[in-house]
């Protein structure tokens, strides 16, 4: 079955190098066909000197000079794909002209083509930026609905290590059967299944007196008795996980499984985990982890997407 991933490509050279990143991960997957995307703005739309001058001289003038500003970036584009040995039979190009918000662009066009996977790139931020949801790829990233957005944030870490964060139940099989999809055929990629375990449940904190020797022992033992039960559910889904991805050509030595504690809180640790063992892409279901609420500000998903650097973060929603 041929699998389709749009490109929204901006034209920056962050832009280009997100691109051949990508072209690089998935070339040797011949059903995985690309979509490069170009919205041409029109200047209302854009800040004060975010264009160039010879640039936005075109963009004054009617589609003929739009059309071809956008074609040469999409050139530029299918140049860069090209040179990482991606299939030019595997590869479309398309143009929106006048657009005046992107993200909208992308996600239409998206849905009229049927296409389930959203590639963005992120461009230069500043620390203002970060606490922003202004951008296209977090517009892209809230406003996807049913599609799995990755967002790029180049130079990322080429350490071909992939990470995936498994809450349990249907979240995880979603994460599990897409990276089966769209990463299993890579042999150089190593993957790490990642669960946090949440704090112990109030239902175990003291009730307001001190405890003797007895109550103190009997405690404990529940709460053990809590924390063996739920790491054996967690080893079960991930054996299943595991044997899955096996099924879809990964070497069962490229996979390995951690169970930790939260600490700091589900996202901060997240985060810590990605910069410490440099992950090069990071798998999460889109509407959080524990909670089932919507991808807005404040969910985990949210907070990893701000907050993230130098990864490829893929956001699942199925």
């Amino acid at each position: 079955m041929e699998k389709q991933i749009l490109f929204a490509v901006d034209g920056s050279e962050k832009g280009f190098n997100a691109l051949s990143i990508v072209g690089d991960l998935v070339k040797e997957q011949s059903d995985v066909h690309l979509l490069l995307f170009h919205c041409v703005q029109q200047l209302a739309g854009l800040a004060p000197g975010e264009i160039g001058r010879e640039v936005e001289q075109s963009y004054k003038v009617p589609h003929a000079a739009q059309e071809k500003v956008g074609n040469a970036v999409l050139e530029e584009a299918k140049r860069h794909l090209l040179a990482t040995g991606f299939p030019p039979e595997r590869m479309q190009a398309k143009l929106a002209l006048n657009s005046t918000d992107p993200a909208r662009d992308i996600l239409q066009t998206a849905e009229e083509e049927k296409i389930q996977t959203i590639v963005v790139g992120r461009r230069g931020r500043s620390q203002l930026e970060t606490l922003l949801i202004g951008s296209v790829s977090a517009k892209v990233a809230q406003y996807a609905q049913h599609r799995t957005v990755w967002v790029v944030d180049t130079p990322i870490h080429e350490s071909r290590k992939v990470l995936l964060a498994l809450e349990g139940g249907s979240d995880s099989n979603e994460l599990i059967h897409y990276a089966g999809e769209f990463l299993a055929s890579n042999p150089q990629l190593q993957f790490t299944f990642l669960h946090l375990m949440p704090p112990v449940p109030p239902t175990f904190w003291d009730d307001g007196h001190i405890l003797g020797s007895a109550e103190e022992k009997d405690r404990q033992s529940r709460i053990e008795k809590w924390r063996s039960e739920w790491v054996e559910r967690v080893e079960g889904y991930m054996t299943e996980a595991r044997k899955h991805l096996v099924s879809r050509g990964v070497s069962d030595k490229n996979i390995e499984s951690l169970i930790l504690p939260t600490k700091q809180g589900v996202a901060r640790d997240l985060l810590n985990e990605i910069d410490a063992h440099s992950f090069q892409m990071v798998l999460m279901g889109k509407k959080s982890f524990r909670e089932r609420k919507p991808f807005l500000m404040g969910s985990h998903a949210n907070k990893v997407l701000q907050n993230v650097t130098g990864t490829i973060l893929c956001l699942v929603d199925g």
